[in-house]
């Protein structure tokens, strides 16, 4: 877990997005915690698409998204319609929506 936190401090970073993006694909809460929060590698050098795969993750597993970094600056219309869509299926299943989905700016569920 501490090699998921410096990933950005590494020599050419970028090398490591598989790496990043396959832990976070990851049940194992501590790792999924090591990669997506207080980690700026996420913000700095993944692409949009599994930037967003890791935002609704936290959402699904209950990461406070305060934690995510770059979250403000990487919110898009899309990563809002995903969020929308992830409390959309949470209350047909009859579930709790986390509070959290109000952090993405956009989402006022």
């Amino acid at each position: 877990m501490a090699v998921l936190r410096v990933l950005a401090a590494l020599s050419e970073p970028s090398r490591f997005v598989e790496l990043a993006v396959d832990a976070c694909r990851t049940n194992v809460r501590d790792v999924f915690d090591a990669i997506a929060l207080d980690n700026d590698f996420y913000a700095r050098h993944v692409p949009d698409a599994a930037y967003f795969q890791m935002v609704v993750k936290a959402l699904f597993v209950e990461a406070p998204l305060a934690r995510i970094v770059g979250l403000a600056d990487r919110t898009t219309p899309e990563l809002v319609r995903m969020v929308r869509a992830f409390a959309s299926e949470r209350r047909a299943a009859g579930r709790t929506v986390p509070d959290d989905v109000m952090l993405v700016h956009g989402v006022t569920e």
